[in-house]
């Protein structure tokens, strides 16, 4: 009979080792961190956070810059109008070398809104200095100086006569002053009756001054240094108004006439 092997036992699909798939994977030991690298660690964070902040702020400033420097170029190209302004230049020279104002350097003018005015009314005066010369010079503005002289018609016609029978006696020994008819000595009113501050003027090339005087009517004849409310009123008729100009030979504006009525 033939002999047959033993035969090997059948392995069992479930004696198969299967790794169990809810088995949890190992994990490997967590080093433990001494606390001195924690702290330098941390330090570092922070070092490298203040890096990037200030490099933003950098940039973020460079952006700005860029485009307040752009803006500012666009407007120069685009701009098309130049503006000159003038300033005032001081005189090098000191004011004790600077020369006084001739009649030539200044032109003195005298206006009114009004040529008509109420009797015991007002009229307001526009005195003006306008510089004409060729270099800088000294002069008073004040009243003290530049005075304002009212005076009535009839007192200029008489003066013109008489300064022409005056020249007729006599040529030789005429003055230049006597040929006008003497505004100061006769007039009704005048703005020096009173003492009062100086006003002195660098005039240069360009250059001009204004101010305003109000005449009320009334007359300082005769009453010296008086408070206005307190001076007589003068009568109706026409007055003749004049600049003129005490310390300066010949400056004077031209007159100007006014009807108080």
């Amino acid at each position: 009979m033939p002999t047959t092997s033993p035969r090997k036992p059948h392995r069992n699909a479930s004696t198969t080792s299967v790794r169990n798939p809810m088995r949890k994977p190992v994990r490997k030991p967590v080093r433990n961190m001494t606390a001195a690298k924690r702290k330098m660690y941390r330090r570092r964070r922070i070092v490298v956070g203040i890096a990037l902040l200030l490099l933003i702020m950098l940039a973020i400033f460079c952006v700005i810059s860029l485009s307040k420097g752009i803006a500012a170029i666009g407007k120069a190209i685009a701009g098309h109008e130049v503006t000159i302004v003038r300033q005032p230049v001081p005189d090098p020279r000191p004011v004790g070398l600077t020369p006084h104002c001739t009649d030539k350097d200044i032109r003195l003018e005298l206006s009114t809104k009004s040529q008509t005015v109420p009797m015991g009314g007002s009229v307001e005066l526009t005195e003006r200095f306008v510089y004409e010369g060729n270099s800088s010079c000294l002069i008073d503005a004040s009243d003290m100086n530049a005075v304002l002289t009212i005076n009535s018609s009839e007192e200029v016609t008489q003066g013109k006569q008489a300064t022409k029978d005056n020249k007729k006696k006599d040529s030789k020994d005429f003055k230049d002053a006597s040929k006008s008819v003497d505004y100061l000595s006769h007039a009704v009113w005048r703005s020096d009756v009173c003492d009062m501050t100086l006003r002195p003027l660098l005039m240069a090339k360009g250059d001009h001054f204004e101010k305003k005087i109000t005449w009320n009517t009334n007359s300082t004849s005769g009453k010296g240094c008086t408070a206005d409310e307190d001076l007589p009123k003068v009568n109706r008729g026409t007055y003749v108004l004049r600049i003129e100009h005490k310390q300066v030979q010949g400056l004077h504006s031209e007159p100007v006439l006014i009807s108080v009525q």
